[in-house]
C-alpha cells in the first residue's frame, strides 16, 4: 500500500516582546525535532532546512511539518519558545489521531489508501500560484508525490482547499474522498468559509481600510462577493486590494493616490518582515473579478 502524504501548517497566536540569543533556523529546527522525538518516540524526525520530516512506520504516514512561518513569530517573540514547542507537539499528535481515525474509516482505490474528509470543515485558502510550485517541487525532491486540491483564481493566485481545524490546517491531496462532486467543492468550500468565520470588521487608518475576520483566513474574504459588491467598502475609484500576508487584507481607492503609496510601503515591509507571506502583487475589483492592478 503507497504510503499517505500529510502536509500540516500549524497556526499559532503570539502575544509576548522580542527577546534576545534567537536560535539560528537549523538549531531551531533541530530543536523541534528533539521535541517530537521525545513526545513520540515510534516516529522518525529529521529536520531539514524549514521543515521537520516526520515518518510514523505505525500508520505509513509521511508528514511535512513546515517551521518557516514558525520561525518567522518566533524571531519575534522568542521567549515564546515553549510555548511554542508545546503547541506543534499538541496539533500534531491531534493531526496522528485523526488519522488513525480516518484510516479506520477509510476506503481503498488500487493499493492507495483514500481517506475520507469531513466535507463541513472544508475550507477555500487563498495562496499565490509560486506556492503550488515551491510545495510539490519540495515534496518530490524528497521523493513524495503530491498534488494538491485547488482552483485559479485570477492569473496569480489559487483557490488551495483545506480542513479546517482549530489547531491546524490540513491542505487537501487529490485522491482523497472529498465527500462532495468536484465541480460543487467551491461552492460548498464557501458556503463553510462564511459559517466559520466570525464576523468581518473594517477598520481605517489614514487612506487605508484594513479588514478582518479572525486572520486565519482573511486573504480568503476576496471570495465573498457581497463584501465586494455592496456598499460596505467605500473608496475612491475601484476597489484596490492587497494581501501581503494570510491575516492581511488592506483596501483602498484606485483613484486614491496618497493610499496606494501607503499601501506599498506597508505591503513591502509586510512580505520582508512579516510571518505567513503571501504576495506583494495589487489587485483591482472590477465586474465582479480581482485582477492585476496596474502594469
Amino acid at each position: 500500500m503507497g504510503r499517505v502524504l500529510a502536509v500540516v501548517t500549524v497556526i499559532v497566536v503570539w502575544s509576548a516582546a522580542a527577546a534576545s540569543d534567537r536560535l539560528s533556523p537549523a538549531a531551531f529546527a533541530e530543536h523541534f525535532a528533539q521535541a517530537f522525538r521525545s513526545a513520540f518516540p515510534s516516529v522518525v524526525v529529521r529536520a531539514q532546512d524549514a521543515e521537520l520530516l516526520i515518518k510514523d512506520p505505525a500508520s505509513g504516514t509521511d508528514t511535512v511539518l513546515q517551521l518557516k512561518n514558525a520561525y518567522a513569530d518566533y524571531t519575534q517573540r522568542p521567549e515564546q519558545l515553549e510555548h511554542l514547542l508545546k503547541s506543534h507537539v499538541a496539533a500534531f499528535r491531534q493531526a496522528r489521531s485523526a488519522q488513525a481515525g480516518a484510516a479506520r474509516s477509510s476506503f481503498f482505490a488500487g493499493d492507495v489508501a483514500v481517506a475520507k474528509v469531513d466535507r463541513s470543515r472544508i475550507v477555500p485558502v487563498i495562496k499565490d500560484k509560486q506556492w503550488i510550485d515551491d510545495n510539490v517541487s519540495a515534496l518530490k525532491a524528497r521523493g513524495l508525490e503530491a498534488a494538491f486540491v485547488f482552483d485559479r483564481f485570477n492569473n496569480d493566485l489559487v483557490i488551495v482547499y483545506a480542513e479546517d481545524d482549530p489547531a491546524r490546517t490540513r491542505y487537501l491531496m487529490s485522491g482523497e474522498d472529498l465527500g462532495v462532486p468536484r465541480k460543487d467543492l467551491k461552492a460548498l468550500a464557501i458556503a463553510n468559509l462564511r459559517r466559520v468565520l466570525p464576523k468581518v470588521e473594517i477598520s481605517h487608518e489614514a487612506d487605508i481600510l484594513m479588514v478582518s475576520a479572525g486572520g486565519d483566513y482573511d486573504a480568503s474574504l476576496l471570495l465573498l462577493d457581497e463584501i465586494w459588491s455592496g456598499d460596505q467598502i467605500k473608496v475612491d475609484g475601484d476597489i484596490v486590494v492587497a494581501i501581503p500576508a494570510r491575516n492581511v487584507l488592506l483596501v483602498t481607492g484606485a483613484q486614491n493616490r496618497g493610499g496606494l503609496r501607503t499601501m506599498r510601503t506597508l505591503v513591502a515591509k509586510l512580505s520582508a518582515n512579516g510571518s505567513h507571506a503571501l504576495t506583494r502583487t495589487l489587485f483591482v475589483y472590477r465586474e465582479g473579478r480581482f485582477r492585476k492592478f496596474g502594469r
